[in-house]
């Protein structure tokens, strides 16, 4: 299949793109507007920049994904919006549209490391009790409470 081509090629592109998405890999609804609503983003940035997705290279990308920290979005905003890309430029490759996929070997934000959840003061005093009353004997207890 040849890239599509005339005005606004690239909007085509994505698409194309989200069509194949809904009709051969049976993408829920959500997913495919979360796909669109990532790559117009990603389009928008791309023609302000003087960019198209027929040229686009690993730089371009990552160019982006710096934009889009610096606009403060999460970094799992960031991950789904690369991953919607590299669905993209995955797609245009197997299409043929494409002798490259600019997006395959850039690195993700990852996900943020989340702190535990702490007790609270009458969860504590809540273990504390506990710890005072369980054993089978009295080391027992002297030892629960140590750890505690």
């Amino acid at each position: 299949m040849s890239a599509p081509e005339g005005p606004a090629p690239d909007h085509r592109w994505v698409e194309t793109f989200l069509e194949a998405q809904a009709a051969e890999a049976g993408a829920a609804r959500n997913t495919i507007l979360g796909y669109g609503r990532d790559l117009e983003d990603f389009l928008a940035w791309m023609a302000h920049h003087g960019h198209s997705l027929a040229g686009a290279e690993r730089d371009t990308i990552e160019a982006y994904l710096i934009a889009c920290e610096a606009q403060g979005l999460s970094r799992a905003t960031r991950a789904r919006r690369l991953s919607s890309i590299r669905q993209l430029f995955r797609f245009a490759y197997e299409e043929g549209w494409r002798g490259d996929n600019p997006a395959i070997r850039i690195a993700g934000p990852g996900r943020q490391a989340r702190l535990p959840k702490t007790l609270g003061v009458d969860e504590v005093e809540a273990l504390l009790e506990a710890a005072r009353d369980q054993g089978r004997n009295l080391d027992d207890q002297v030892r629960n409470r140590c750890l505690m």
